[in-house]
């Protein structure tokens, strides 16, 4: 049987577990049913939450993937931005995450799948450009490792904000439903896919930030952009 809701919002910010789930919250994670604790208390706590969080300029927002987080509206959390490698390595999760061949198996993705359709969808010497910007002359192999690097940092960074879980042994990656935040863009158009894939292709990154979310790469350059999707990177 289900819990009851909570009775007022001191019940909610009195819980045990709040305090851990608000500052994860803040921190820009996001939160599904695999966080059952945590989830079950949103669930249940949302009606006190969303007042609460206005005050900070905030929205808790639940995701039609079934999912939890809170974005920043004001300036109280501050506006943060993801970097152009977690941004597009999001965006190529997602759209691997909406091919069949991934979901009839056991949906782990293998790392290298990713940087192969990145390499696929931009060119090699375009995700070079963008991943591994260089004022001098190219050197393959330096550019290499560096496209690895971005990836592998992208790839943790996006894993501590709970769009995805990672094998390290295998090297393999396992999206959860937030990542399909990065279909926002795309979400009611004609075939969501087809169009990510444009999107990805003419270099176009959007995604509405939660609180707390901030890349810490050289070459970031990509503030959040608001819910009407407009292109501020």
């Amino acid at each position: 049987m289900d819990e009851p809701s909570f009775r007022c919002l001191e019940d909610v910010i009195t819980d045990p577990l709040f305090p851990s789930l608000d500052q994860r919250l803040r921190k820009g994670f996001h939160v599904d049913s695999d966080d059952i604790a945590e989830y079950e208390l949103l669930q249940r706590a949302a009606e006190w939450l969303d007042a609460f969080y206005a005050r900070y300029e905030c929205r808790l927002v639940h995701g039609p993937e079934g999912f939890w987080y809170l974005l920043s509206e004001g300036d109280l959390l501050g506006h943060r931005r993801l970097s152009l490698a977690q941004m597009l390595v999001g965006q190529v999760l997602a759209l691997m995450r909406m091919d069949p061949a991934w979901l009839s198996e056991t949906g782990w993705i293998p790392r290298i799948k990713v940087l192969e359709t990145l390499e696929n969808l931009l060119g090699r010497e375009r995700l070079a450009a963008v991943l591994a910007p260089r004022r001098s002359t190219r050197d393959h192999h330096v550019d290499e490792r560096k496209i690895r690097e971005a990836v592998d940092k992208a790839i943790k960074g996006l894993e501590a904000l709970g769009f995805l879980c990672r094998r390290s042994e295998t090297e393999e990656l396992l999206p959860r439903p937030s990542l399909m935040r990065f279909i926002g863009p795309v979400r009611d158009s004609g075939d969501p896919e087809v169009a990510l894939r444009q999107l990805i292709r003419d270099g176009e990154v959007e995604l509405d930030a939660p609180a707390g979310e901030e890349g810490d790469d050289e070459d970031d350059g990509l503030d959040e952009v608001a819910e009407d999707h407009q292109d501020d990177r």
